[in-house]
């Protein structure tokens, strides 16, 4: 019987939504996974899998993308963690980044933990030099600077998107983490009743 403890429910956000939003790259990591879709819309994604494939036991997972930060979502602190994609061959990501960190202090539960991934991925006139396909304009410095004189609880990694099985790897380890990581919260959903971009975990 499915418990409260065995469902999860993360809030992602990217710095470069037009191209590579976080439900884009959960798309790429369920490939390799078995999972039932439950339901799934522009901006969520709610899926049940098995993390431990020795268990018969199933997750019910809820993956939330903020793509307006001038709104406030009710539940957004109803987490197991949160996710921030940051896009290092883009030089607006930077400024995208303070953004989503300023409305993380606003919004966010920031005793949760922060997952931060620096993404780079190939791109058709680049050439790709050992799992590097362009120049990074945005390194890790840029973005701890940004962490500093927080009091954010973060891990920081970079990901190459092009490669699933990378993909693939981390976000299994953030569902193992979320899933050691409970929470009591069951509804992610806009306070906008007519907003189209509501998420609810069935």
């Amino acid at each position: 019987m499915s418990s409260k403890d065995d469902k999860i429910q993360i809030v992602a956000f990217s710095t470069n939504d037009s191209a590579h939003t976080p439900l884009d790259i959960m798309n790429s990591f369920l490939e390799k996974q078995n999972h039932i879709i439950l339901k799934k819309n522009r901006n969520s994604i709610a899926f049940t899998t098995s993390l431990d494939e020795s268990s018969s036991k199933e997750n019910k997972v809820m993956i939330c993308a903020v793509l307006n930060l001038n709104r406030e979502y009710t539940g957004i602190n109803d987490v197991n963690c949160y996710i921030i994609f940051v896009d290092l061959q883009n030089k607006e990501s930077i400024d995208k980044f303070d953004s989503i960190i300023n409305y993380s202090k606003e919004y966010c539960d920031l005793t949760k933990k922060i997952f931060i991934f620096g993404m780079t991925y190939k791109v058709e006139s680049g050439e790709d030099n050992e799992g590097d396909s362009a120049e990074k304009v945005v390194t890790k410095d840029d973005i701890t600077k940004t962490l500093e004189n927080t009091q954010i609880n973060y891990e920081y990694n970079e990901i190459n998107i092009s490669n699933n099985q990378e993909i693939f790897e981390q976000m299994k380890n953030i569902l193992l983490f979320s899933e050691r990581h409970s929470i009591a919260g069951d509804i992610l959903e806009d306070k906008d009743e007519n907003s189209k971009s509501s998420c609810i975990i069935i």
